[in-house]
């Protein structure tokens, strides 16, 4: 190989476990965006391996993946909901839990269903604003109860702000949530399993918890915001040193030439580009001035400090820009020979499924 994402499955298993004891109610694991980098399949299999059998993901073929992984005995909520009719059966021939949003998707399941059992968990708006019956509309969630033809066994919504530094917005929309848990109750309507919690706010604020959590980038070890719980960083990005080449003194590299070596530098050429994640990272797709300003101070970091690559635990400073198949780094001061291994920190989430993951113990 000479681009990989190195897994080790014991530090899946001590993050799932640790995570599992310390939540200390029922977890439904969130295997969605390719077992947050891991694979479905080594994200699932850890879950598993530690008691975990509710399952939960974003996109029908994750549910689909997790069935023909062998997968058979556990539960598994698609969290979004679903507009075709194909994909509905689909779903039903999984006997996978849908998500509900409205009294009319609730009637376009029933209709469309042909006959086949339908379990859905409700999803409740309370501040992400993607789907679901807003907390406060209590008409039209008691709506979606009035609708025949479905077991409702659970409601949830999400926190969109749960790795922000107090317990301030998250509450807010915990105490939303209770409202409409409230009038269901009020009403004698029975919801099933109530979760809110994703895994910052399961970790962090424990009156979150309610009959389950949901928990996802805690087995990866990747909070949005450090805790006192112990989980390991998982997911080492390895890429192959394929070439050894020197820049001559006033050499260009990379496309549109920006860089240009000041002395003569010895480089590596590293099978690590765009296309594998490296040097990807999220940016904003609509912006506050805050967040403008946040940018700024971004690329005024990444001008003076470059992307690095470490051979032995020792930095390497990228030279010129990132290519989509590979990437330049200085070895000036150090013995680095073509087929060595070079490691990057990256974003897990932003690797290509090119990338091959190595699974170790």
């Amino acid at each position: 190989m000479q681009t990989w994402l190195s897994v080790s499955a014991s530090d899946l298993r001590y993050n799932a476990k640790t995570a599992i004891e310390y939540v200390n109610v029922p977890v439904i694991a969130v295997v969605k965006c390719n077992g947050y980098g891991m694979t479905t399949e080594y994200a699932a299999r850890a879950w598993y391996d530690c008691g975990v059998r509710f399952f939960a993901v974003a996109e029908p073929n994750e549910a689909e993946e997790l069935r023909e992984l062998g997968y058979d005995d556990v539960e598994i909520l698609l969290m979004s909901p679903v507009a075709d009719v194909e994909t509905l059966n689909s779903m039903l021939d999984c006997n996978v839990i849908l998500t509900v949003t409205s009294a009319e998707k609730a009637r376009f399941y029933v209709e469309n269903s042909n006959g086949k059992k339908i379990r859905s968990h409700v999803k409740v708006d309370t501040g992400m604003g993607r789907f679901g019956v807003r907390y406060d509309e209590f008409e039209s969630l008691k709506a979606i109860y009035d609708v025949d033809g479905i077991d409702y066994c659970g409601i949830f919504s999400h926190f969109a702000l749960s790795f922000e530094p107090t317990y301030n917005k998250t509450k807010i929309q915990f105490e939303k949530f209770q409202k409409a848990l409230k009038y269901l109750a009020d009403n004698n309507i029975e919801v099933g399993t109530r979760h809110i919690a994703n895994s910052c706010a399961a970790i962090r604020f424990p009156e979150t918890r309610l009959d389950a959590v949901r928990l996802g980038s805690a087995l990866i070890g990747r909070l949005m915001r450090p805790t006192d719980l112990p989980l390991k960083r998982v997911g080492e990005f390895k890429a192959r040193v394929i070439d050894i080449r020197t820049l001559k003194t006033g050499d260009t590299t990379g496309y549109a030439m920006i860089a240009k070596a000041k002395k003569d530098t010895r480089c590596a050429v590293v099978a690590a580009g765009f296309r594998h994640g490296f040097g990807m990272e999220l940016t904003d797709d609509r912006m506050r001035f805050a967040d403008l300003l946040r940018n700024i101070r971004r690329c005024l970091r990444k001008f003076k400090k470059p992307e690095i690559m470490y051979w032995n635990g020792k930095p390497l400073k990228v030279v010129g820009r990132i290519g989509n198949q590979s990437a330049l780094v200085d070895i000036s001061n150090y013995d680095v020979k073509s087929g060595d291994i070079l490691t990057a920190n990256v974003n897990v989430l932003m690797i290509d499924d090119i990338v091959k993951r190595e699974l170790t113990k």
